[in-house]
């Protein structure tokens, strides 16, 4: 009965987690959080044959939440490009040394092939350059 109420339970939390997730909601977009702070190793992550963008983040960060909605939509817009979310949480877990974030937003632009194309804030350009990124505030 313990283990039935257990698995239950996890069960439950596997939902709760999903549900509480923008991206889960977008069905058919190629978006996923993959670290809430925990070390990741970027290799693993890629898409296939499509551009893969790791968006690193945390809630506490405003510009970082003005940033998703475009972001989401610009993978709307393109479905040859992922988008791999990475929660810093705080500077205090294991991600931010790992990956060698020391800011927010960060991100980290591969190609099809699997090379590195951008890193750091100056990957927006190369987002509006290649696939029209809408920034808030109505620029480009």
């Amino acid at each position: 009965m313990a283990a039935a109420g257990a698995a239950g339970f996890t069960i439950y939390r596997a939902f709760e987690r999903r549900a509480a997730s923008p991206a889960a909601s977008r069905v058919g977009l190629d978006i996923r959080v993959i670290s809430k702070g925990e070390p990741v190793n970027l290799r693993d992550e890629l898409a296939p044959g499509k551009y893969t963008l790791f968006d690193y983040y945390a809630d506490w960060c405003p510009p970082c939440r003005e940033l998703a909605p475009a972001l989401e939509e610009m993978v709307r817009r393109n479905p040859n490009v992922a988008l791999r979310k990475i929660d810093i949480v705080d500077w205090k877990h294991p991600v931010a040394a790992q990956q060698g974030v020391d800011g927010l937003p960060f991100f980290r632009l591969y190609g099809p092939d699997g090379r590195l194309i951008r890193e750091g804030e100056d990957t927006l350009e190369d987002l509006d350059r290649l696939f029209q990124l809408s920034r808030p505030g109505g620029s480009r």
